[in-house]
């Protein structure tokens, strides 16, 4: 079958995503994009194609929620560190009050 490395490519994004604890990082899936890139230009559309066309969308969509739930995340924490800055900046204030 031609369609190995595609469906390579597919697999290990398949695994990353079904792992709740992975993180993507940037340099591995930028490596993983161009060898999926790679084959899916040499892929042959075969009887298998739309399912594997179909598993291949699905991670993408999983993807995606992974990554828009990572940037909520990330600004939730990033609101708790500010509140907690401005509220260090208060009780310095405060403390040089009391003095």
């Amino acid at each position: 079958m031609t369609n190995l490395a595609f469906r390579a490519a597919l697999e290990q994004m398949e695994a990353w995503l079904g792992d709740p604890d992975w993180v993507p990082d940037p340099d591995a899936l930028a490596s993983w994009n161009a060898s999926f890139q790679e084959a899916l230009a040499a892929v042959e559309k075969d009887a298998g194609w739309e399912t594997l066309r179909a598993r291949a969308h699905a991670a993408g969509r999983e993807l995606e929620h992974r990554v828009e739930q990572m940037t909520t995340d990330q600004k939730v924490r990033r609101t708790g560190l500010l509140a907690l800055e401005r509220g260090g900046r208060a009780l310095r204030g405060y403390g040089s009050t009391m003095r």
